[in-house]
């Protein structure tokens, strides 16, 4: 765990120090043992880095590392108590009781305020002894860390991983190739009516999937050997420069000794330019094919400029687990080919073999699931399975349970040695930062689906990003995810309006061995199934995760939760619920998902202090009175719960930045003079740091309208707007809210989103909606909006929101009028039309210069689709037709489009309309990637009432394009037969249908 202690000890120590440096200045004894700690903290944590960067380059942990890194988690978690109280007595305000006025209450809460003070004069004198008893912990900890010996033996050790052969990453025959080596095949062909020129194709996806298999096939096939004049095989990662010194040299010379041998053997290595000066000339004048397995984007930056454009259609096919490094090699007119995981059948044609029984199936099922359509842990449970003797259904059941050990560490005959070194490159490659976020991934039940927000939101509330000189911790975490996704560990399952990914999922099979390793650390204590819980881990762990409330009343009592800082319930609850009054410490109350809550289990919820992220759903009804006391909250999640209003104490916490649900202020609460003066005192003097508010539900000006106009940091809003009594200034009011909200200086470059939904009043609201004129120093701003109800024209505020990127509307009907208005939205990079009936109108050339990406979704597609001119959409890479009834190509010519990259179409449409569309794609330059939308299971957006497409459990069901074996594959395999599962070229994919969610 050095590196979730690492992580701790850069981020939560930091806060430490910044109190201290603050506070006990006051107390001048204390500041040098402050600097002194913070020093210590530096070195420990630079000292566990450096022991990370040795097991990267394939050095053995000693015994004696592994007891300092479980002693290491110890002082980490003690440090974390001490701290956690120290900050909370130093900077968290009283809780003053009580809503009345006058002059009595001023005085409570005076004399509340100096107790306060003198509390925290006493607690500076104990608080110092604890820093002196940390300071000394980590001073030993800090000589016992430069005292690891590194044996000279495993200093030399070289990676297995990058170092293998790569005559045995690939396999002959392997189940489910067959079509994908068409596409690819296909690609290396020119396209009608284009000029011969160099094209770069960029396999990638997951380690384990079949990328070096696949690019081998497609080498080793006979209409490449005919096609190309001279070919060349490179396997890149065995040149890789952090293992061997060498690289680009090492990797142009393989190609020269492939396609000119007797040069190659006429010059070193190491003269480079003599390399890439033999290699232009003989390669100018020739149809050649080159394989670059492995390529890292280092060594694709120096060698590039080297294969020039010669005009004779010369292919360039990389392998990659990096989509950035895949991007930018292909950028311009090459492609870039995403790897999928295997099907339901092709899995278990290499997992069962031939042996099938209904008893082995069933059996099967829970362990063919974590292996998550991978080859490779696939070929690694059949070699599992071989030497155990005849499978059975049991058998694969002890190995399920059993699995994340064998990822951990070798079990006997080793077979699944290649899969954890797969693993182990994967994890390794990330920082420390991006470890520690990824382990935490592990709370969650496998094949889940997350959502990008809830996940950095929960990382932010651990402490697992610490901003910069330069970044905020937002925008750290944000990068952490990012690079997640960008290697392939997070795979997107969907995307947002702007191509961001929204909903996600880790490997199966990376999510088994990221939970075994995080168990077995203490990092994570589960009660599922397959991972029981261990006392000892229990009362070590700093996250708790309860699956289906397998837990008694009895172990609940025994065990001590001061350490866990997080706390995730996934169906019943049972006895694990009084889990959460003994968490003192707790950070992270997640019981979203918990179906047997109700509002008594929240009645001393106030209590938890250093809460900063609270979710709740079941039959929850109402917020406790106590709610004020949660000092540090920063997230509250009521979209699952039944909660209708909130108290207005809720939105006067101080340190709150997101609030979703679907609610109004609570009445009496509005008809208290007192507390709505001192809520409007509240946000009138700034001192809100509310962000997010989706949101709330109106129908009058009192109440959110009311307060809105004072919340100055807000950033992304909800509405939902209730029918309108005859005669009220309802619409003035509104008009006056959103005014506010959306109007800027004119040098802000803030991004606001706005949402509001009509759909239940009775008239076109929002068409009604007006806006002032701006003054000269001010504008109106709003990056992303969303509108749903009665629109029978364009709002005629629309037009005047300067930043307008991203527009989604919909209505009944989209007349043409509204329409047309839209084309002279001219920023716009994103549009989504939903309707049920959508009226004729033409995108004319010069129509939408910038727009990337649109969506219609019809239900009843009653005539053609909007007619599109050639010189209209000039920048669009996305074209969703999300029509059921759509027949053949609608009138709709693709070809012009000359940056579309893909074309996505519902999987509902007649098998005649699939194949035109597969027809038309096949002939576009770009050979933009056909997808299936397919309507799965619900997925809730940020706000209440409005649904929308994800996939959910059975991720196979949704992606069967381009099934595909692994880069680490040996003879095991030359037995397996091609599969027709999954031949078809589309990608089904689920995607957000709904016009909303934040």
């Amino acid at each position: 765990m050095e590196s979730a202690a690492s992580a701790f000890l850069r981020s939560v120590m930091g806060k430490l120090f910044q109190v201290l440096e603050k506070e006990y200045n006051k107390q001048k004894g204390l500041r040098q043992d402050t600097l002194s700690i913070q020093e210590d903290v530096r070195m420990i944590a630079a000292a566990m880095d450096d022991r990370l960067h040795a097991l990267r380059r394939g050095e053995q942990r000693t015994a004696v590392a592994r007891i300092y890194s479980e002693e290491m988690l110890g002082l980490v978690h003690d440090a974390q108590d001490c701290i956690d109280r120290i900050v909370h007595r130093l900077t968290c305000r009283p809780r003053v009781g009580g809503g009345g006025g006058g002059g009595g209450a001023a005085l409570i809460r005076r004399v509340a305020a100096v107790a306060h003070e003198l509390r925290k004069v006493q607690s500076r004198s104990g608080f110092a002894d604890e820093i002196r008893k940390l300071k000394a912990r980590l001073k030993l900890a800090h000589e016992r860390v430069l005292g690891i010996p590194i044996p000279p033996a495993a200093a030399s050790c070289c990676h297995e991983f990058a170092a293998a052969a790569p005559s045995c990453r690939f396999a002959r025959n392997p189940v489910g190739i067959g079509r994908p080596v068409e596409d690819l095949l296909s690609m290396l062909d020119e396209v009608e009516g284009e000029k011969e020129q160099l094209r770069v194709i960029s396999v990638v996806g997951f380690g384990g999937l079949g990328k070096t298999t696949l690019a081998r096939a497609v080498y080793e096939d006979p209409h490449a050997v005919e096609k190309f004049h001279c070919r060349a095989w490179v396997a890149a990662g065995r040149w890789s420069p952090e293992v061997t010194g060498h690289g680009v040299g090492e990797i142009l010379r393989d190609v020269l000794q492939q396609v000119r041998p007797k040069d190659a053997m006429d010059v070193v290595a190491d003269n480079g330019q003599r390399i890439e000066a033999l290699l232009k000339e003989y390669l100018k004048d020739k149809r050649y094919l080159i394989v670059i397995d492995d390529m890292g984007m280092e060594q694709w930056s120096t060698i590039n400029s080297i294969f020039e454009n010669n005009g004779k259609s010369s292919r360039i096919l990389l392998t990659t687990t990096i989509q950035s490094t895949a991007n930018i090699c292909s950028h311009g007119n090459g492609y870039v080919y995403q790897m999928n995981t295997l099907g339901e059948e092709d899995s278990k044609k290499i997992a069962l073999q031939e042996v099938r029984s209904p008893e082995l199936e069933q059996g099967s099922m829970p362990l063919l699931q974590k292996c998550g359509g991978l080859p490779l842990a696939l070929v690694s449970v059949s070699d599992f399975l071989k030497c155990s003797g005849e499978p059975t259904g049991e058998r694969c059941a002890e190995l399920c349970r059993n699995l994340g050990s064998h990822l951990r560490e070798k079990h006997g005959h080793d077979n699944f040695a290649e899969l954890r070194k797969v693993l182990m490159h994967n994890y390794d490659s990330l920082s420390v930062y991006a470890m520690t976020c990824l382990l935490y991934l592990g709370v969650f039940p496998n094949n889940r689906p997350l959502k990008r927000k809830v996940v950095i939101r929960r990382w932010l509330a651990e402490g697992y990003a610490r901003s910069d000189s330069l970044r905020s911790e937002e925008d750290i975490a944000d990068e952490t995810f990012k690079a997640l996704v960008d290697r392939n560990i997070i795979q997107s399952i969907g995307t947002r309006n702007n191509a961001q990914v929204k909903t996600c999922m880790t490997h199966g099979i990376m999510h088994e061995f990221m939970l075994h390793k995080s168990v077995s650390q203490g990092f994570i204590a589960t009660s599922s199934r397959d991972h029981p819980r261990p006392h000892a881990y229990v009362n070590n762990a700093c996250h708790l995760s309860i699956h289906g409330g397998n837990v008694t009343d009895s172990e609940a009592s025994d065990e001590d939760l001061s350490r866990v800082r997080s706390l995730t319930v996934f169906g019943k609850a049972g006895d694990a619920i009084s889990y959460v009054r003994k968490c003192k410490l707790l950070r992270v109350l997640d019981l979203e998902e918990c179906s047997d809550l109700e509002d008594s289990h929240l009645k001393h919820i106030g209590k938890l202090w250093h809460l900063k992220y609270l979710s709740v759903g079941g039959s929850i009804a109402k917020l406790p009175s106590s709610i004020d006391g949660l000092h540090c909250l920063e997230t509250l999640d009521l979209r699952r719960t039944k909660i209708k209003t909130v108290p207005i104490e809720a939105i006067m916490l101080y340190h709150l930045a997101h609030l979703f649900g679907k609610f109004t202020v609570d009445k009496e609460d509005l008809n208290n003079a007192n507390k709505m003066s001192k809520a409007t005192k509240f946000l009138s003097g700034n001192k809100s740091n509310l962000k997010t508010l989706a949101g709330f539900v109106t129908n009058e000006r009192q109440g959110f309208l009311q307060l809105m106009v004072y919340m100055r940091n807000l950033r992304k809003v909800k509405i939902w707007c209730g029918p309108v009594a005859n005669g009220s200034n309802y619409t003035n009011d509104l008009s006056k809210a959103i005014q506010e909200f959306t109007k800027v200086p004119m040098d802000n470059m803030g991004a606001r989103s706005l949402s509001l939904d009509s759909e239940e009043c009775s008239e076109d609201l929002l068409s009604s909606l007006a806006f002032e004129p701006c003054s000269e120093d001010s504008k109106y701003d709003v990056r992303s909006l969303k509108l749903r109800g009665k629109l029978l024209q364009l709002p005629p505020f629309v037009p005047l929101l300067s930043g307008l990127t991203e527009l989604c509307i919909s209505s009944a009907t989209l007349t043409r009028d509204l329409l047309s208005c839209l084309i002279n939205l001219r920023n716009l990079l994103y549009l989504k039309l939903i309707a049920n009936e959508l009226e004729r109108f033409e995108m004319k050339s010069g129509a939408f210069p910038s727009l990337r990406r649109l969506s219609f979704v019809v239900q009843s597609l009653t005539s053609a689709l909007p007619a599109i001119e050639q010189g209209a959409l000039p920048n669009l890479v996305s074209l969703q037709l999300l029509c059921p009834s759509l027949v053949g190509l609608s009138g709709i010519q693709i070809r012009h489009l000359r940056h579309l990259k893909e074309v996505t179409v519902d999987s509902g449409v007649p098998d005649q309309t699939r194949q035109d569309w597969e027809q038309a794609t096949k002939n576009h330059p770009n050979r933009p990637r056909l997808m299936l939308h397919k309507s799965g299971v619900r997925v809730e957006s940020e706000g209440p009432g409005n649904e929308e497409v994800s996939a959910v459990r059975d991720k196979r069901k949704i992606c069967v394009v381009q099934p595909s074996l692994d880069d680490g594959l040996d003879s095991s395999l030359k037995k397996m037969r091609l599969s027709s599962e999954s031949s078809s070229r589309l990608q089904v994919i689920v995607q957000s249908t709904s016009s909303s969610g934040h």
